[in-house]
C-alpha cells in the first residue's frame, strides 16, 4: 500500500451516534444489487445515523450531434438531461426508502457529474463533510475492469475520508 494511503479498519469508523447532520454517511447508490447491499450493511453498523443517499447523473449536454452519412440529427439536450436528472432523483429516493428501511434517518441526494463519477463521488463527501462514504463493489474482474474502471477502487484511492467497499461476497 503507497505511503499516501491509509487503510481504516472497522473499528476505526465512527459509531452510528457519531454520523449526523453535520457529519452524515454518503451511500452511493446506483440501483444494483451491490448498492442495495451496502446501504444494508451501513444500516446495521450505523444503525440511526444520518445518511445523504447519492445517486450521480451524467449531462448529456457534452455529447454535441450525432450525424449519420451527412444527415445530422440534434436530440433534445436540455429534455433528455431533465429526463436523466428525474431518473436519478427517483434512484436516490429509491435507495433513500432502503436506507430508512435499514435503520437510518435518510435522504435523497442527485449530483450531476461534470467530470468521472469517482470526482463527483469524493467531492460531494468533501462539500458535505462526510463521516464515511460507502460504496457497493460490482467485482468486476479482467479486461472489464480495466475497461471500465472501478469507481469504488479509485474513491477509496482518492477521498480524503474513511470509505467503505461492501464487496458481493459479504454475507
Amino acid at each position: 500500500m503507497p505511503a499516501s494511503q491509509t487503510r481504516t479498519d472497522l473499528c476505526d469508523l465512527p459509531a452510528g451516534d457519531a454520523v449526523s447532520r453535520a457529519h452524515p454517511l454518503i451511500l452511493c447508490y446506483d440501483g444494483s444489487e451491490g448498492a442495495k447491499r451496502a446501504i444494508g450493511h451501513a444500516g446495521a453498523l450505523f444503525s440511526g445515523g444520518h445518511a445523504l443517499v447519492l445517486t450521480v447523473w451524467r449531462s448529456t449536454t457534452s455529447l454535441g450531434s450525432v450525424g449519420w452519412s451527412g444527415a445530422m440529427v440534434m436530440p433534445n439536450f436540455a429534455e433528455l438531461d431533465d429526463a436523466a436528472f428525474e431518473a436519478g432523483a427517483s434512484r436516490a429516493a429509491e435507495g433513500a426508502s432502503l436506507a430508512r428501511r435499514a435503520g437510518l434517518e435518510a435522504e435523497p441526494l442527485t449530483v450531476e457529474a461534470d467530470g468521472p463519477v469517482w470526482e463527483a463521488i469524493v467531492e460531494t463527501a468533501d462539500h458535505r463533510q462526510a463521516a464515511v462514504i460507502v460504496l457497493g463493489s460490482r467485482g468486476l474482474t479482467g479486461l472489464r475492469s480495466i475497461l471500465l474502471g472501478s469507481v469504488s477502487g479509485t474513491v477509496v484511492h482518492q477521498a480524503h475520508r474513511p470509505t467503505l467497499v461492501i464487496h458481493g461476497s459479504v454475507g
